[in-house]
């Protein structure tokens, strides 16, 4: 039975929702109502039934990948799964809706301090290798230890000479460079030199149940209680807040993870868009 009415949660990266996935996966399980497109944890991952979306991957996409892939669209159309989900569930924007016009979409999304938010993506495309041999970001390398004085050297000399970095895809670059207001706007992440539309994002917010990080459970908590979703955010212990304290590497380096004062001054150049709408929205929400 297809449900016609569906809740978006638009997962804006580093706000704690990839600590959500088991969370979300657990309380909805019982009765398959939860679906993850844009990679985590899904009925696609667990499951192989009358219900599963048959494609290659199950529900698992890119958020560039669904916007210009028309077959996609179909697959998850034709999906029993994504048919009788209520609850949509992933790193994707506003202009999701588009895709799908024959659903009634409701949304609601978690913003986050943009400085702090963009920085702890740049620590997040920073992985580890082979047992600490060295940090890739991007097609980039570096021997000098995550979140040391040469290691931020690294990521600046990267950041600044080349756009969009090598080795990172689409969204990665953009989710660098007012990721807020393109989630918010409805991008579609297919050109890393799109302006970011704050106006659109604005008017769109209109639409939208928004939570702020610092206050992450009695925020999400209120955004399900309107839109009727049975969900119980006191259980969640995975994700903290947002204080510093509880993540040992901010514990250990700083809310910025010992970004120097260019490292910010860089951020700060090139999210002005997403500054300006988070200090609108905390204003008037």
């Amino acid at each position: 039975m297809k449900e016609l009415n569906k809740v978006v949660f638009l997962h804006t990266p580093k706000t704690g929702g990839g600590a959500m996935e088991y969370f979300f996966y657990e309380q909805f399980k019982s009765n398959r109502n939860y679906f993850v497109s844009f990679f985590g944890v899904d009925d696609s991952r667990f499951n192989n039934d009358e219900l599963v979306t048959k494609r290659k991957g199950g529900n698992h996409c890119l958020i560039e990948g669904i916007f210009k892939n028309p077959e996609l669209v179909e697959d998850f159309k034709n999906s029993p799964h994504f048919q009788q989900s209520k609850v949509l569930f992933g790193h994707t924007t506003y202009g999701l809706g588009e895709l799908f016009p024959e659903y009634n979409f409701e949304y609601l999304t978690v913003l986050r301090e943009p400085i702090e938010r963009t920085i702890s993506n740049i620590a997040q495309f920073s992985n580890i290798m082979k047992n600490n041999e060295y940090v890739k970001f991007g097609a980039h390398v570096t021997k000098h230890d995550k979140f040391s004085d040469e290691y931020w050297d690294f990521i600046y000399d990267v950041l600044t000479k080349e756009y969009p970095t090598r080795g990172l895809l689409v969204h990665e670059n953009m989710y660098l460079r007012n990721c807020m207001t393109h989630i918010l706007a409805g991008s579609k992440y297919l050109d890393v030199n799109e302006v970011a539309n704050i106006d659109l994002a604005l008017k769109n917010s209109e639409n939208i149940k928004i939570s702020f990080f610092d206050n992450f459970n009695e925020g999400i908590q209120k955004s399900f209680d309107e839109l009727n979703i049975s969900i119980d955010m006191s259980k969640n212990i995975k994700a903290k807040h947002g204080k510093p304290q509880d993540n040992p590497n901010k514990t250990k380096h700083g809310k910025y993870y010992n970004a120097p004062q260019k490292i910010i001054d860089f951020v700060i150049e090139h999210n002005q868009t997403d500054i300006k709408l988070y200090e609108t929205l905390r204003s008037i929400l």
